[in-house]
């Protein structure tokens, strides 16, 4: 049986392969696919991220710094599955800051996409 994370990767890859992206190089899907080491501190357990979660932050971050379009996909990804999963706001928040990633733009449901 799949617990509630599965159920919402799945229900968020469907939902990426519909919407899409336009120009963007990298797909939502691959995006949250690769943030899966970061479930447990993305749902609110644990103080800290784990290396591995912070790796893949570090690498996701070198996507989005290399391309407006992908900066834009992953922001707007972000914001739309966030908006479907109890996701914890405050450590979604920390996560640049504890993974050492400078992210110029607010992490949380409000943010405008169109401006990073």
């Amino acid at each position: 049986m799949m617990g509630g994370w599965s159920r919402w990767l799945v229900a968020a890859v469907f939902l990426a392969m519909v919407v899409g992206r336009g120009t963007a190089e990298i797909q939502c899907t691959d995006a949250v696919t690769q943030l899966l080491p970061c479930e447990a501190f993305l749902l609110g357990g644990g103080t800290t991220p784990s290396a591995g979660c912070c790796a893949a932050v570090q690498s996701l971050d070198k996507i989005a710094t290399a391309s407006q379009g992908d900066r834009k996909a992953i922001c707007q990804c972000f914001k739309d599955t966030a908006r479907s999963f109890p996701v914890n706001q405050g450590n979604a928040q920390q996560l640049p800051q504890l993974c050492h990633v400078n992210v110029n733009v607010d992490i949380g449901p409000n943010v405008d996409c169109d401006s990073v």
